[in-house]
């Protein structure tokens, strides 16, 4: 390898070891938080790593990639964001190491690859234990492992009831949809967060769009449209000459005539709610409320999507092709105040695939960091839901991997016996972190746990809480299998990516398109 080569890797582990020294210490439950500060003068509090990383201005391509990884960790498992990173930065750390020593890049992920197949193996079948998914009791010892090194600890058990009762109500169904497509959060900044609920069905934040119609009907049939209901204008000027004066009656009257026949032709159907993402002129408001007909307007496409899918309703995009069957209904419709805002319900949905989560708190800033963290509860229940595995968490999955690797590296020929051991030691980084954020020394905590796991006695661990060394079945801090395997995985992968990289080219594009801009 040449000069500029080795000069490139080494500036990319140095972007990765500065990314991941920016919320080492947002890890385990004695964590820190950040404020971060953005141009419009507003402020965000939070101890969720994603969350930090998306928030701050990053330029090296290096530190994207691992933003970019931090978000897909988010997207896919829900939890685990700041551990990816973390573990990055240290096999890049000790491939740095490897580099100096003459070490190839190719030798080095070879070996990785290797130990991550050899690692997989031994957590599905020597650490993973299986977990009763219907057992409330043992769903919220995993899901109180990652609330409680959130912010809002003290309401994790409300949390927990919550995302497993949630989880449990859109049953198999979740193990095979994206998370945001059944559930949907939704903030009230009104009354205290105790009394945060899930809605079987639909809220909007919108009130009806006529003063005077129904705000509560049972059993209502609902028409979805994504059309307005007003007469269409000109996509271009239009200029009209009027020669008689009543011509310009005649024009008006022609409006009025389309509006009347759009409404009629609603009113056919017998809807008592009428919703569509487009706007209602007041004339067509004035009669369909003479009709009896409540009406919402210019609500979100998502919205309507999931309201289709709770009332069974089929989205109308002209009103020709209004048919019987595409009415939805559902159990009760009701519009009411809370606090300064009115709010849409729709609930009692036969067979609804959508609920809601309401969630109540004294301010948007609070409301908004308890859903980054109801998030996570809510995938990690998803994961535990689709694989029933857990692993003992407080670093004792990664001690126990770091163990199993220095007895492997014996068994190793040539190099990969220095790469197996250097890779043990970078596993290390997740119980290590943890003690320094209790704020203890770490060299006598984490030579012990290397002595207790020597023996076999995998689930011992550090307690980030009250920083002892413990078993961890007996403090019920568990991991789901399916996070840490997507975790170890992304994370050896991503750092044989960033070694991989031997030089940074600017293209030429942007140049010629200054170039231009200038002539």
């Amino acid at each position: 390898m040449d000069f500029f080569s080795k000069i490139t890797q080494y500036q990319n582990i140095a972007a990765a070891k500065a990314t991941a020294g920016i919320i080492r210490t947002t890890l385990g439950p004695r964590s820190m938080l950040k404020m971060i500060l953005d141009n419009q003068g507003g402020m965000v509090i939070t101890n969720d790593g994603f969350c930090v990383l998306r928030e701050i201005e990053i330029g090296h391509p290096a530190a994207k990639s691992l933003i970019e990884l931090s978000r897909s960790q988010d997207s896919e498992i829900g939890d685990g964001t700041t551990t990816i990173v973390v573990l990055v930065s240290e096999f890049l750390r000790i491939s740095e190491i490897l580099l100096k020593q003459k070490f190839h890049p190719n030798q080095i992920m070879a070996s990785f690859f290797q130990a991550l197949i050899e690692i997989n193996f031994f957590l599905e079948n020597d650490l993973a234990c299986k977990l009763d998914n219907k057992n409330f009791h043992d769903m919220t010892k995993v899901i109180m492992t990652t609330i409680c090194t959130k912010l809002v600890g003290k309401f994790s058990r409300l949390i927990c009831e919550l995302s497993f009762k949630a989880i449990k109500t859109a049953g198999s169904r979740i193990a095979f949809s994206n998370l945001n497509n059944i559930l949907k959060i939704e903030k009230i900044p009104f009354g205290k967060f105790e009394d945060s609920k899930i809605l079987s069905g639909i809220m909007l934040i919108k009130d009806i769009s006529h003063p005077k119609m129904r705000r509560k009907i049972k059993t209502p049939r609902i028409i979805l449209l994504d059309c307005p209901i007003e007469y269409k204008k000109g996509e271009s000027q239009v200029t009209i000459e009027l020669e008689e004066e009543n011509e310009w009656e005649n024009l008006l009257k022609a409006e009025e005539n389309f509006i009347i026949f759009t409404c009629n032709l609603l009113k056919k159907f017998n809807p008592d709610v009428i919703i569509t993402e487009k706007g209602v002129s007041d004339l067509a408001l004035h009669y369909l409320y003479k009709s009896n007909i409540s009406v919402i307007r210019r609500i979100k496409k998502s919205e309507n999507l999931r309201l289709a899918r709770a009332t069974g309703s089929t989205i109308i995009s002209s009103f020709q092709d209004l048919e019987k069957n595409d009415l939805g209904k559902a159990g009760f419709f009701e519009v009411k105040k809370i606090g300064q805002e009115y709010y849409t319900f729709i609930t009692g949905c036969k067979g609804t695939q959508s609920s809601t989560i309401l969630l109540f708190g004294p301010s948007r800033d609070i409301l908004d960091e308890i859903e980054r963290n109801l998030h996570d509860a809510l995938s990690v229940a998803k994961n535990i839901f689709s694989n029933p595995k857990v692993i003992p968490g407080g670093g004792a999955t990664e001690l126990a991997i770091s163990n199993f690797l220095f007895k492997k590296s014996e068994k190793q020929k040539n190099d990969s016996f220095f790469i197996y051991k250097s890779l043990a030691l970078a596993f290390e980084i997740i119980p290590k972190t943890l003690i320094e954020n209790f704020g203890g020394s770490v060299i006598y905590p984490i030579t012990r746990l290397r002595n207790i796991h020597r023996k076999e006695n995998f689930f011992f661990g550090f307690d980030g809480k009250n920083g002892k060394i413990v078993d961890i079945r007996k403090i019920n801090i568990w991991e789901t299998c399916s996070m840490k395997t997507q975790i170890f995985k992304s994370a050896i992968e991503n750092a044989t990516f960033l070694l991989k990289i031997d030089r940074v080219l600017a293209g030429i594009v942007e140049k010629e398109t200054q170039k231009n801009r200038k002539k």
